[in-house]
């Protein structure tokens, strides 16, 4: 009787991989953090700001297994192990937030603007990865599923006012300049390879660290999940050699480009992308004026010129609802999501962006020079607002007041517009978004809105200057500098450093990372420093002076 009930077992389990790999929309879920709030009950902005923090957009699906997400309690079980040495007695001794966090995730206690009138968060997990547990209706099989959300790159540390990061109250919003998704999968990709095949450890080691996981999960993993994993880490050991087919990115820089491109079935299956750019994780202040998309502007509305000047302040409806669409597309590269998926979830793209019209980034919390504020001001008026947009004259908290989308060259490095390639955009064109993105090549660089720049460190579309004052004065931006877990020069504004004599921009030997850094080096490919030369050549060392303290209010 009990070989029959274990065959029986496993004909139910294997009917339900079958249907998991003929219709993988029969197993999804939704984010655990989420479900705490109810949505339809919220204003706009409540609702946009919960979806932004722990909205999954669709993302925790069997579907999303096959691209961009993870078995949850597999991954933390083998990284865990990893980090024990295999030995599974001192894994409840293992601090899992830690091991997030070396590679730029948060496990804050607070979220420093999160809205006093919602329910305080679900922060056990780290923020930007959202879990769920995916059940069949019938079949007994069941997973809890881990994506990344946006608050993964795109919520910050907070500063104090001499600029060391405070790990335990983040601002959602503000740029992850520490996030590091290439050690992240790097890590995985070495942990599934050392204990993936070990189903006996890997399995007790999820009754250790996740007791509470029931009969149905349990067997799901062991006679589905494992076998599926370790069938494809057999290939990826054979074909490409790590969890993904292109270098993720940089502390702080992610690589959407060619996360898109592997999404669209643009890289030849075996291969490894050769060269990679990547992107400095924006801050999201100010990003509503814009009418394109991308550092590159590629996302553009059918029919919308990008160029157009300027959007009222009070966010013209039809003008969210295309924003919105695009929002939603970026989930597709990000989470591994079909298009289709996004495009369900174009309202949950339209209620962050709504919240993202009230948004606004900490405000900068050191000192600052008021006396140069007025010529500070000036200065960015003359040479750098026809650019970056009009701030109006308050010099207590100003506001932007109009953007003129302006996009060219200005002779920053071009690697990242040469890979941006026809091919890509029309794939996006033809593909199921070709309704709502006009996709193209565009040659130039978007200027983005500087609200919060003083956060954003590194400097430039490729995060190769580290402070604003070497920006102002591009004979003197280093070749290297070191980014990740970084604190703030609050007078230079940018990462805490000094010359080393050689060339480098380096932190203080006694000042402790509360992430992994990397040193970057402008020589390599895409990370070139020059560039954005021409508005502080006429200005003289008062005039820069004056400006940088003008920008630390923005």
């Amino acid at each position: 009787m009990k070989r029959i009930g274990t065959a029986l077992l496993l004909m139910l389990i294997a009917l339900a991989v079958f249907v998991w790999i003929s219709d993988p929309t029969k197993l999804k879920t939704s984010s655990a953090s989420l479900t705490r709030f109810e949505t339809g009950a919220m204003s706009g902005t409540e609702e946009g700001i919960a979806l932004f923090g722990f909205g999954d957009f669709g993302g925790l699906s069997s579907d999303t297994l096959q691209a961009s997400a993870a078995p949850w309690k597999l991954a933390v079980s083998a990284l865990a192990l990893q980090e024990a040495a295999g030995d599974v007695a001192a894994l409840k001794q293992i601090d899992i937030a830690a091991i997030y966090r070396r590679f730029g995730f948060h496990s804050p206690t607070q979220i420093a603007n999160w809205p006093p009138t919602l329910a305080r968060p679900d922060l056990s997990k780290p923020v930007g990865i959202n879990t769920g547990l995916a059940k069949h209706a019938l079949l007994p099989i069941a997973v809890t599923i881990g994506n990344t959300g946006c608050a993964a790159c795109h919520s910050g540390v907070t500063y104090r006012e001499d600029g060391t990061p405070d790990t335990t109250r983040i601002w959602l919003g503000m740029p992850n300049s520490s996030i590091n998704l290439e050690a992240y999968t790097a890590a995985l990709y070495a942990a599934f390879r050392t204990y993936g095949h070990d189903d006996a450890k890997l399995l007790e080691a999820v009754e250790t660290l996740f007791p509470e996981t029931g009969w149905r999960e349990r067997q799901t993993l062991r006679f589905a999940i494992l076998p599926m994993l370790q069938q494809e880490m057999d290939e990826r050991n054979r074909t490409i050699g790590r969890l993904v087919p292109f270098v993720a990115g940089l502390p702080g820089a992610t690589n959407g480009l060619d996360a898109l491109r592997n999404r669209l079935g643009l890289i030849p299956e075996g291969t490894v992308v050769d060269k990679s750019v990547f992107n400095s994780v924006p801050e999201l202040g100010g990003r509503l004026w814009r009418r394109s998309f991308l550092n590159t502007g590629s996302y553009v509305p059918p029919g919308v010129d990008p160029l157009s000047e300027t959007v009222p302040k009070d966010l013209d409806e039809n003008h969210l609802k295309e924003m919105a669409s695009i929002v939603a597309y970026f989930t597709v590269p990000s989470m591994g999501v079909s298009a289709e998926v996004a495009e369900a979830h174009i309202a949950d793209a339209e209620a962050v962006l709504r919240w993202l019209g009230d948004y606004e980034p900490q405000r900068f919390p050191g000192k600052i020079n008021r006396h140069l504020l007025t010529d500070g001001r000036s200065v960015y008026a003359d040479n750098c607002s026809q650019c970056h947009g009009v701030y109006n004259q308050d010099l207590t908290k100003p506001e932007l007041v109009a953007f003129p989308n302006w996009q060219g060259d200005i002779g920053t490095d071009r690697r990242r517009l040469e890979l941006t390639g026809e091919n890509v955009a029309a794939a996006v064109n033809s593909g199921h978004f070709g309704r709502y993105i006009s996709a193209r090549s565009t040659g130039a660089y978007a200027a983005p809105p500087l609200t919060g720049i003083w956060a954003s460190a590194p400097y430039l579309h490729n995060g190769s200057v580290p402070t604003l004052w070497h920006l102002m004065r591009p004979d003197k931006r280093p070749e290297r500098f070191v980014v990740g877990g970084h604190a703030l020069d609050m007078t230079r504004v940018g990462l805490r450093g000094s010359d080393d004599a050689q060339g480098g921009w380096m932190p203080p030997p006694d000042y402790e990372p509360w992430a992994l850094s990397a040193e970057i080096d402008v020589s390599q490919f895409g990370l070139g420093n020059e560039g954005h030369e021409l508005p502080f050549s006429s200005l003289s060392e008062d005039d820069k002076a004056a400006l940088l303290e003008y920008l630390k209010l923005l």
